[in-house]
């Protein structure tokens, strides 16, 4: 027919349904709501999910959406970490975008009202099959934080980083996950969203994936996710409020009267923060930070010691961060502001001054006279282990009756420990250890070969002298890990000091 002839409206139809085909076939699947009620056990747990918000509705207040790795958290951890929170997993393993979105419309979030809302989604479109680009799989999620956002207008949340997978950093599917992480952080802000991003607790410092937190470098193990539980809680803790009460530390001077010698009284403190910590020097006016317990029982004690060489305090990573902790498991702490830099035997004063000064607050504080103990980190652990051996008399002149009160430790907790041993693993001959030096825990990391001849230098001599101690060496971890966590093995040593600290 000739197509001068041919009907105008008919033109029309074919231009639309041109358009339209062209529509289709730009469209990505990650944004085109997909459904597996094929699947029997998929099927299952949908209408289970659905039945479950009908039943609970508010009283659900944290909502975690995504794939396989929000399904699979363990029963326990899940009630222990996010219990408080009445929690509700929408984790459906093997789903990408488009199945949540699938989800999303056809009832998931009805009779929901969550105050926070977790979303993680995203990597099995990076891995399944030949995986889908990164520009789409960031409409996918766009898409999902558009109808939560019209769903459930009064949730606040929370976009995860897709987690990182692939055991390289280099790896093809870790730099597609990177990539749509990168864009993220802008959709969030621009959606009302807030982004949170904890890949690093997953990653060596050389960003590979360790097999002991993620073992099939993309599903986290229960370390894993008790890492997943730890990076979520200051953010949490945010939106929902403490658990409990903290406790209001108080400063307290250790020298009434004057600062013993050596001293210089025109240092003028100063703080300053880097790389996440805050650090105090020109120490002056040595005193302790107090973090009290109440109780009916007595309650144990520690004291506390920053490192930094001597010439620096790590106030919060080594100091209030560790008090912190200690409270968090029933134990009173103070943490030691001691004089810097150089001065080494000035900080010997201080930290004698302090032992005996709490311990004479014993009854007043209500703490056990008997349970009293000092933690010191890589500098501060040298002056830890240097009280817990020069305890018998005091290194400068008495100013009243906590100066006559015995300073030795009932046991000393080192943490890369500094200055204690030499390279032949050989303990300096300034320490003395003795049927009196009080029994210890240490922890060292292997790789963090300057300190290491400290920690065993002194487990060795602990061990000639048959004092009952304990260390443990892990094989990565480096030096001034603190308690913050990350893909190390070392980072839980907190975990097995606070059992060594219960069976005392």
């Amino acid at each position: 027919m000739n197509s001068r002839f041919f009907p105008l409206h008919f033109i029309g139809l074919y231009l639309v349904f041109t358009i339209a085909v062209a529509n289709a076939q730009v469209r990505p699947t990650s944004i085109s709501p997909i459904s597996k009620m094929e699947q029997s056990w998929w099927k299952e747990r949908h209408i289970e999910k659905l039945a479950e918000a009908q039943e609970r509705g508010n009283k659900a207040q944290l909502l975690f959406i995504g794939d396989s790795i929000t399904h699979g958290w363990n029963k326990g951890l899940w009630a222990e970490a996010l219990g408080r929170y009445e929690p509700f997993n929408l984790g459906f393993s093997g789903d990408r975008t488009e199945h949540v979105l699938w989800r999303i419309q056809n009832g998931a979030l009805d009779n929901l009202s969550p105050k926070v809302t977790v979303l993680m989604i995203g990597t099995n479109n990076t891995g399944q099959g030949e995986g889908q680009p990164a520009d789409e799989t960031i409409q996918g999620i766009e898409a999902i934080i558009d109808e939560i956002n019209q769903r459930l207008p009064d949730t606040k949340l929370i976009v995860h980083a897709v987690f990182p997978r692939d055991h390289k950093a280099d790896g093809r599917k870790r730099l597609i996950n990177d990539s749509i992480n990168q864009a993220l952080p802008d959709i969030a802000v621009a959606k009302n969203a807030e982004f949170l991003n904890i890949n690093h607790l997953f990653l060596e410092k050389d960003g590979t994936l360790p097999r002991n937190i993620m073992p099939d470098f993309l599903h986290p193990n229960q370390a894993g996710y008790e890492l997943w539980a730890k990076g979520l809680q200051s953010t949490l803790t945010h939106h929902f409020g403490a658990p409990h009460k903290a406790i209001d530390p108080i400063e307290i001077s250790l020298w009434p009267n004057s600062v013993p010698n050596p001293h210089d009284s025109n240092l003028i403190q100063s703080n300053e923060t880097s790389g996440g910590v805050t650090r105090i020097t020109n120490v002056a006016s040595p005193s302790i930070t107090l973090y009290k317990l109440n109780g009916r029982r007595l309650i144990p004690t520690v004291l506390v010691c920053p490192g930094g060489g001597y010439s620096k305090l790590a106030w919060d990573k080594e100091g209030t961060e560790i008090a912190k902790w200690l409270n968090s498991v029933g134990i009173t702490a103070a943490v030691l502001k001691y004089r810097t830099p150089n001065n080494r035997e000035g900080a010997l004063q201080d930290a004698q001054r302090a032992f005996g000064l709490i311990r004479s607050k014993a009854t007043e504080w209500n703490l056990d006279p008997n349970r009293i103990g000092i933690l010191g980190f890589s500098a501060g652990g040298h002056l830890a282990a240097t009280l817990s051996h020069n305890w018998k008399t005091r290194v400068y002149p008495k100013t009243d009756r906590a100066d006559s009160i015995s300073c030795r430790p009932d046991f000393t907790v080192l943490i890369y420990p500094a200055f204690l041993g030499d390279k032949d693993l050989k303990l300096t001959s300034e320490i003395d250890i003795g049927p009196e030096t009080p029994p210890a825990f240490i922890a060292q990391a292997q790789n963090d070969r300057k300190h290491i001849p400290s920690a065993i230098a002194y487990f060795t001599a602990l061990y000639k002298a048959n004092i009952p101690s304990e260390i443990h060496i892990f094989p990565t971890g480096g030096h001034g890990f603190g308690l913050r966590d990350s893909a190390y093995p070392v980072s839980n040593w907190h975990e097995l000091c606070r059992d060594w600290l219960l069976r005392l």
